[in-house]
């Protein structure tokens, strides 16, 4: 495989680990069925290799935030995320604001290297969100649906 500008990006993989905790929070999930719900819920934007799921599922196993479920009549390894992962999770969900606005900043500089003036300002926009109140959290969706929708119809 060449070297090219789409190896030096990928996803942190932090934000893997906290994907895998959260889906396997909610049932037992194999390694693909992570990849697969990535997947979903990017839209085909990211999945990530099954060496990295399971390297990180191996981790998590070994620091006993999610245990081994086994399924009688099936060799399929699943996963559910242990009360030390949902300590994990919690503590994640405390520092999220400050997570999402270190994403935003490198957001903000990839947009700046590929001079795209739209992403920055989508990314002021998504600090402005972020810092907001969430008093406000159901006026903001509501406009930004609005504006969506308007969008799409361009």
């Amino acid at each position: 495989m060449g070297l090219s500008s789409s190896n030096f990006l990928s996803a942190p993989r932090g934000l893997l680990k906290i994907f895998i905790l959260k889906t396997a929070s909610k049932m037992p999930l194999s390694g693909t069925d992570i990849s697969n719900q990535i997947s979903l819920s990017t839209h085909g934007d990211w999945r990530p290799s099954p060496g990295s799921v399971y390297f990180i599922l191996k981790e998590l196993l070994s620091l006993k935030m999610i245990s081994e479920v086994i399924s009688p009549g099936s060799n399929v390894k699943r996963y559910i995320t242990t009360d030390k992962g949902k300590k994990m999770l919690s503590s994640f969900f405390k520092v999220s604001d400050r997570v999402l606005k270190r994403q935003f900043v490198f957001i903000g500089v990839a947009a700046q290297i590929a001079e795209n003036d739209i992403a920055k300002i989508l990314v002021e926009l998504a600090k402005l969100i972020v810092d907001s109140d969430k008093g406000k959290e159901a006026k903001i969706k509501l406009a930004l649906n609005q504006l969506i929708s308007t969008l799409k119809e361009l």
